[in-house]
């Protein structure tokens, strides 16, 4: 049994010996400052710290030490070094440890202004990443519209796109008040579809239930959906199947095949599926799809890589449109999209303290504001989120620049007006909000001066 893109990023030599560096952090200060005092010791007894050298020796470890891990690591080797010379020095070197004793401090600085722009630059690539990864996968949802379901469906073709919204649609409206219940209902709506589009027999998705997204896929924290002709089988089954511990552990989908690594029906490894593909949010396995029975001329990579890029699709769908009832809530806000964009990007705010901004344009006219936003969808930029509500008798049109300040706010703003023809549709009124001030945005829009 071979597996389909099962390789995994492998960490360099350099790589391994800085995470094993960082896991002993403490254990390599005190070692390092020991063999220090050591040294010093051999050489001159009565400046064990080699203070009163010509070269300052400890403030050039302390440097190494508190650059590299930080001001805890810092305090400690200032810690074992005043210890050494209360000991051993027959006068305690008052100005010498306090020098020693500040430099510490703004090397900390230095390494914690670092590791925080670090930081900043990491939310921001992985924020970019995903959210080229979604439309990635909206484009090329387009393309097996016309190369699958036009073969299947000549008479009255569809899009997999149009499918897939009127799955939404259809758990929009379902009555049950339990998310789980509207998940479940998804993913066998989804599963139709697959039967229908790719003649996928038999298939089920094993997926967690709502509040468990950073667990480890269990007995207690999944639901298991299945298809209308799937064998019904046990979570126990379910998780011990080879498969699907081989997609878990790599991350990645898994299949059977042949030699030359193309998918096969016969395996050598007792397997009761064919397929297993994960979809991974955020690092953690969220859903996995195990395929138990496929037709031989479907079975083929092109179907399964369709496949997989529309299982993560609609699980994204199922995220933007089952939002939970305590996320942030903006007024007048009913487009799911974007609450789901705020509520993503207010979670980047509160873990990283990386800031985006809102700009609300406010206009008393529908025509006004219809001719506003048609101006706006021709210019915004990929990343750039978009929503027109109305409240009582203003209408707003509300922006999210993601991982941007005011000044990108402004500046889309200045270009609007450039681009807006007639002198009468630019008037109207303007305000940014950063991320996490919702309830001014809520007052805003509002109309409420209270505090």
């Amino acid at each position: 049994m071979n597996f389909a893109n099962k390789r995994i990023k492998k960490l360099s030599k350099t790589d391994i010996i800085l995470e094993k560096i960082k896991k002993y952090a403490y254990l390599e200060t005190v070692t390092i400052v020991t063999l220090f005092l050591l040294v010093g010791y051999i050489f001159n007894p009565q400046d064990i710290c080699l203070v009163h050298t010509q070269v300052s020796y400890a403030l050039i470890l302390l440097a190494i030490i508190t650059l590299f891990h930080g001001f805890e690591n810092g305090l400690v080797s200032i810690g074992m070094l005043s210890i050494a010379m209360w000991f051993f020095y027959p006068e305690f070197p008052h100005t010498e440890f306090l020098v020693l004793l500040l430099m510490t401090m703004i090397f900390s600085e230095f390494h914690y202004y670092w590791t925080k722009k670090i930081k900043e630059l990491q939310v921001e690539a992985n924020y970019k990443t995903t959210k080229l990864n979604e439309l990635s996968k909206a484009f090329y949802t387009l393309k097996i519209s016309h190369d699958q379901l036009e073969k299947n469906y000549v008479v009255k073709p569809m899009s997999i796109r149009s499918a897939i919204e009127k799955i939404i649609e259809s758990n929009r409206e379902s009555k049950d008040d339990k998310i789980d219940v509207k998940v479940t209902k998804f993913y066998g709506n989804f599963l139709a579809l697959l039967e229908k589009s790719f003649n996928v027999n038999s298939a089920l998705i094993i997926h967690k239930k709502l509040g468990h997204q950073e667990e480890e896929l269990s007995l207690e924290n999944t639901a298991v959906t299945y298809s209308a002709l799937c064998e019904k089988y046990s979570k126990e089954e379910i998780l011990s199947s080879y498969l699907l511990n081989r997609a878990t552990h790599f991350k990645q989908p898994v299949y059977i095949s042949d030699k030359a690594g193309e998918p096969s029906l016969k395996s050598k490894e007792d397997s009761k599926f064919l397929v297993a593909i994960p979809f991974v949010s955020d690092k953690h396995i969220s859903s996995v799809l195990l395929i138990e029975r496929m037709p031989f001329m479907a079975f083929n990579k092109e179907n399964l890589i369709s496949i997989s890029i529309l299982l993560e699709y609609l699980s994204i769908s199922i995220s933007q449109n089952n939002i939970p009832d305590d996320s942030y809530k903006i007024s007048a806000v009913n487009e799911t999209a974007f609450s789901y964009e705020y509520n993503r990007l207010r979670y980047i705010y509160d873990k990283y303290a990386v800031n985006s901004t809102i700009m609300v344009l406010k206009l008393e006219s529908e025509l006004q504001t219809m001719k506003v936003h048609e101006k706006v969808l021709q210019m915004l930029r990929a990343l750039d989120v978009v929503t027109v509500t109305k409240y009582k008798e203003f209408h707003y049109v509300l922006f999210l620049f993601p991982l941007s300040d005011s000044s990108s706010a402004l500046g889309f703003l200045k270009r609007l007006k450039h681009n807006i023809k007639y002198d009468k549709d630019k008037k109207f009124e303007t305000m940014n909000f950063n991320i996490n001030q919702l309830e001014l945005l809520n007052k805003y829009i509002e109309d409420d001066y209270n505090d």
